[in-house]
């Protein structure tokens, strides 16, 4: 099988966008997750830059995946507006899929680094959405919500100062079960992620929100 991750092009239907600030949130232990002793493994890694002026200062953060695993997505369609119909049509498919990252600023000014165009390449999708209804959430596989640690900025992402650090879970739509997955960006990055891992600082409440895929430049 030809593994990639792929490009947004015009057509690529909208979400509504992710919220800011307070916003809702949702007990980790509602998405069956629960704290673990010792630190979390890490599943791949890479980083990923973000520039206060345009391209001058390049400003880093490690991104490091510590968990993929599978969840129920009612909870957070319950806290997050307007994703209870996407949530609906595609639960037959099965249980969604959930991407836990730990970001860490290593630079020296305050960073959002992107997070709604991280996706999972498109040939895990299940049988019978090439076409149809369902073929825009999976053509690309961008998140539907983001989970986070800390409050949840702009367009699902969080503000992290220097030094500061956050987990965020990602939740995609269902996946066809594999030994691995293709998962990043397009043009930017992309890590074959085994299922496993935790969120170890995943606990308590989580700011929860939709999130909206980048649109087509």
């Amino acid at each position: 099988m030809s593994r990639r991750l792929l490009p947004l092009v015009a057509g690529t239907l909208g979400l509504a966008a992710c919220g800011g600030g307070g916003g809702p949130t949702l007990p980790a232990s509602a998405l069956g997750l629960h704290p673990a002793p010792g630190g979390a493994p890490v599943l791949a890694s890479t980083r990923v830059a973000t520039s206060p002026d345009g391209g001058i200062y390049v400003n880093w953060d490690d991104l490091s995946v510590v968990l993929l695993t599978t969840t129920e997505a009612a909870p957070i369609a319950d806290r997050v507006g307007g994703l209870a119909g996407t949530v609906a049509a595609l639960r037959p498919l099965g249980r969604f899929t959930l991407i836990g990252v730990h970001l860490r600023n290593r630079g020296k000014v305050g960073s959002e680094p992107a997070l709604n165009d991280l996706q999972v390449a498109s040939d895990y999708a299940p049988e019978g959405t090439s076409s149809g209804p369902l073929r825009h959430l999976y053509h690309p596989t961008f998140p539907l919500a983001a989970l986070s640690t800390q409050a949840i900025a702009g367009d699902c992402t969080v503000h992290l100062d220097p030094g500061q650090t956050a987990t965020v879970l990602l939740l995609y739509p269902p996946l066809r079960p594999a030994a691995s997955y293709l998962w990043g960006r397009f043009d930017g990055f992309s890590l074959d992620l085994h299922p496993g891992g935790r969120a170890e600082d995943a606990d308590g409440d989580l700011h929860v929100a939709r999130c909206t895929p980048p649109q087509p430049q």
